[in-house]
This record gives C-alpha cells, sequence and structure tokens, in this order.
C-alpha cells in the first residue's frame, strides 16, 4: 500500500470529517529565528571546545551537539515541504544557512530526495529510504551485524541509498550554491578555530544521524516493530520531539505534510481516532535496542514495493 493509497485515503477522510484542519496549513517563521540561535550556537560552542581533549569534544558533541544538529536536520525537512519560509526560494536558502554546521553539504539533496519519499513511499528506486538488497543480506538479523549498520547508517543513509535512486538530484544553482557555502563553511572552521572545532561539527552530524537517540528516528518512522500493526508509517510520542519540532509524529506528517511540526499536535487532537490506538514508540532508546537485540526484526522489516515502469519513466 503505497502512500497514494495509505495516507491519501486517511488524508481525504479526516478533511471530510474535520475541514478546519486545513487552517494548520502554512509555514510558522519562528521556527527560522530558533533556527538561527542554534545555528550561532553550534558554531560557539565549536569554538569554545576547540582546544579541549578530544573526549571533552567527543562528550559534547554526543550530549549537545547531536541534538543541535538534529534540530537543524528537522529545520532543513520543515524547509524542504516549505514550512519555515514564505516561498520555495526562501525555504532553499535557509534551508543553506540550516546545514552550515554539519559541514556536509546535504540541504538540496535532502529536499530533492525527501520529496520523492513523500511521493513514492515504499517504491524501490525512487524512495531513497529504502535499504539496498545487499544491504539488508549483509547485515541480517544478527545482533551484530544490525549494530555495525547503526555505525554506518550516517553514510548508507545518506549516500549509498540516493545513488539507487533513479531521478538523481538535479545540478543547479542552488545544489552549487549549497556546496560552495557549507564547503566554505567548514574551511572557515578550520582555519579560524582549528580542527577540534571541525571535529566537534563532524561528530555532531555524525551522531545525529548514526548511533544516538536522535538518530533512531529512521528507525521509527517506517520500520514495522509490531507484527500486528496496519500501518507502514509510526509516530514517536517521547520528549525528543520537544526539541525536533514535533518530528516523531510521522503518521501525521505523512497524512498532511503541509502542516508545519509546530501544529502536528494539534492535527492530532482534531482527529484523534486516526492516531489513537496505532503502534506508536515511546522511546528511542528502547526502540535502538529492539532493533539490535530482537532477531525478528531486519531492515526489510517495511513495506517495500516494486517500481513501476511509468513511475521508471515519468
Amino acid at each position: 500500500m503505497d502512500e497514494g493509497r495509505f495516507h491519501s485515503q486517511r488524508r481525504r477522510a479526516i478533511l471530510r470529517e474535520q475541514p478546519e484542519v486545513k487552517l494548520l496549513f502554512g509555514s510558522d517563521q519562528q521556527i527560522a529565528v530558533f533556527a538561527a540561535c542554534v545555528v550561532a550556537g553550534q558554531f560557539i560552542i565549536a569554538a569554545v571546545v576547540a582546544d579541549q581533549p578530544w573526549w571533552v569534544i567527543l562528550l559534547a558533541a554526543y550530549g549537545i551537539g547531536a541534538f543541535a544538529s538534529h534540530y537543524l536536520n528537522v529545520v532543513m525537512h520543515e524547509c524542504s515541504h516549505n514550512l519555515v519560509m514564505p516561498g520555495i526560494s526562501l525555504n532553499k536558502a535557509f534551508s543553506i544557512v540550516a546545514n552550515m554546521p554539519a559541514l556536509v553539504p546535504g540541504a538540496m539533496t535532502f529536499r530533492h530526495y525527501h520529496l520523492l519519499h513523500h511521493r513514492y513511499l515504499g517504491r524501490r528506486g525512487l524512495d531513497a529510504d529504502i535499504p539496498m538488497p545487499w544491504e539488508v543480506r549483509l547485515f541480517g538479523r544478527s545482533r551484530f551485524g544490525k549494530f555495525l549498520w547503526l555505525l554506518l547508517q550516517p553514510i548508507t543513509y545518506t549516500v549509498l541509498h540516493p545513488l539507487q535512486v533513479r531521478r538523481l538530484v538535479p545540478l543547479d544553482a542552488w545544489l552549487v550554491a549549497n556546496i560552495v557555502v557549507v564547503g566554505g563553511t567548514g574551511v572557515a572552521i578550520g582555519l579560524w578555530f582549528g580542527a577540534g572545532a571541525a571535529l566537534y561539527l563532524a561528530l555532531s552530524t555524525y551522531f545525529a544521524l548514526g548511533p544516538h537517540p536522535t538518530g533512531v528516528h529512521v528507525l521509527q518512522e517506517h520500520l514495522i516493530f509490531d507484527s500486528k500493526s496496519n500501518s507502514e508509517t509510526s509516530s514517536y510520542y517521547g520528549p525528543i520531539n520537544a526539541i525536533s519540532i514535533n518530528h516523531g509524529l510521522h503518521l501525521e506528517h505523512h497524512d498532511f505534510p503541509y502542516v508545519p511540526g509546530s501544529r502536528l499536535p494539534q492535527l492530532r487532537r482534531l482527529a484523534p481516532s486516526y492516531y489513537l490506538g496505532r503502534s506508536h514508540h515511546t522511546s528511542r532508546i528502547v526502540t535502538m535496542w529492539r532493533f539490535v537485540m530482537d532477531r525478528q526484526i531486519a531492515l526489510d522489516n517495511r513495506v517495500i514495493l516494486p517500481e513501476t515502469p511509468q513511475q521508471a519513466n515519468p
């Protein structure tokens, strides 16, 4: 059941019963104010820890930087749906700003592949979230294999998965700007504050996508943990939502991708029968533990659909 059937059917049903949900549509520019502060904060912390021992930098990145980096990743996510600023161009520009502390230019590539993910949810060859067949076989169901996958997730998720998508990110002025601005930021940080500052930012980026409670959102969103679940998209209702613009409310987000995360709790209150009682997560740490330890859960425990000829050749 792809998003065209599952989430679209839910969307139409909710709007029939609760048409006031449309009042939640649109951007939330307050996100930009806080995001700008987080960007500045990351650079300040990087400067402060630049001359500290490596273990201090590591702890700072895991305990502070990963959460900040995750928040900025969510801001880029919101920008991909044009939910932060008015208009497409301003959202693209602000997404690049939010991407600066990551040191890795990913705002425009994420926007491209994430929108394909929404349009072709679960379609191999079009949805970059889908694990590759060799990836499933290599890491398997063993605890060691899945733990190793968590360590490598930042690479597989951001580099390898997009390579299987037939519709590559277009090389345009926005992509070039993203590379120049973020790449230039990394060089400037290294020259002004030293390698320690760059290491802090790089580790923050790594942990936010890897073996960290923030990185577990990749497991929580579409992997099926409950064999009785009737949904290919699951939500997380826990404390990290407070610092991630409710990014954990993923079922709600896929139902209405034009509602900013700050208003998703209102959506849930307006249509409780569509969200209460469904399979969900309450702890990212427990989710990570279950993924590694439960041999019944593998990377392909999700709805995976074949690519159709029409989708391969639009």
